[in-house]
């Protein structure tokens, strides 16, 4: 199989968050996919498909399971078509639809002189959901100390496609240190139904980046996600929806600190939540399966 490697929410070969993409998956099965994504040693594979209801289906793949939805991995898949020439135009602003196994969901293509500038996907309708946290517990799990977590914030999961758990630190320096126990984050998602932990600070490298963050999902498999759409979508939804920041458009900063730096553009109006980015072509080889 032709596949390819994409850095997603950077226009970097080191930064952002790699993905894998196959284009043309033919007749694949599901243990195939997840082979693929573990020789890319990737988090996540798209599998880009024909679609009855849509203008393509986007299967996603990690080398454990296959996920309902993916943001880095869609950015990569839909900056990678523009590439290869599969819309009609490369000009302007182009609307496209994807299958996903978390519904059916817009994406939008940008285009400047020709080229692809940048992705924005429309995620799944966003829920918050009040939870009974034990704060102890959780700093616990992430090595640091209580107090150094801000329990101000309203405790809830919040979902625009996967549920993960917003933890507001109180400065850059505390999530740059921590060195999490991804045992105890683990049981904690298993036991809460959670997906990942997205801890952030207001702390942030670029003045007008809304916050910057670091994701652990070890119930995926990935320790430490360098850069994650769907998160930074539920999390920038979450910090809007209670009043906690007014902007609509951010920034969101992640990667800095494992050395992939990437930026997530999100954008919210009423309960529409749209992530995106730039995008970088890392890699293009075969695999056979």
């Amino acid at each position: 199989m032709k596949v390819k490697k994409v850095n997603a929410f950077t226009e970097s070969i080191h930064g952002g968050n790699p993905a894998g993409v196959v284009t043309n998956p033919q007749q694949l099965t599901e243990e195939q996919m997840k082979y693929i994504s573990k020789k890319l040693a990737v988090s996540e594979t798209a599998f880009v498909f024909p679609s009855i209801k849509a203008d393509f289906k986007v299967r996603f793949f990690s080398p454990a399971l296959e996920v309902d939805l993916c943001g880095h991995a869609t950015i990569a898949t839909f900056f990678t078509m523009a590439k290869e020439d599969r819309f009609p135009q490369k000009k302007g602003k182009i609307s496209i639809t994807q299958e996903t196994k978390a519904g059916i969901l817009p994406v939008d293509v940008y285009f400047k002189n020709s080229t692809c500038e940048k992705v924005m996907m429309t995620q799944t309708r966003p829920i918050l959901k009040d939870i009974q946290l034990n704060i102890e517990e959780i700093a616990k799990s992430l090595n640091i100390k209580r107090n150094e977590i801000d329990g101000s914030l309203p405790k809830q999961i919040v979902s625009t496609g996967l549920f993960t758990l917003p933890v507001c630190v109180k400065s850059f320096d505390i999530l740059q240190v921590m060195k999490p126990n991804f045992d105890q984050i683990k049981r904690i998602c298993t036991e809460k139904k959670l997906g990942s932990f997205h801890v952030f600070t207001f702390e942030t490298i670029e003045k007008t980046s809304a916050y910057h963050a670091r994701n652990f999902a070890p119930c995926y498999g990935i320790n430490e996600d360098p850069v994650t759409g769907t998160a930074n979508g539920a999390v920038s939804n979450y910090l809007v929806q209670n009043g906690i920041i007014d902007e609509k458009k951010l920034v969101c900063e992640q990667g800095d600190i494992i050395g992939r730096s990437g930026r997530v553009f999100v954008e919210i109006e009423n309960d529409v939540v749209r992530v995106g980015g730039k995008a970088k072509l890392v890699e293009e080889k075969e695999i056979e399966v």
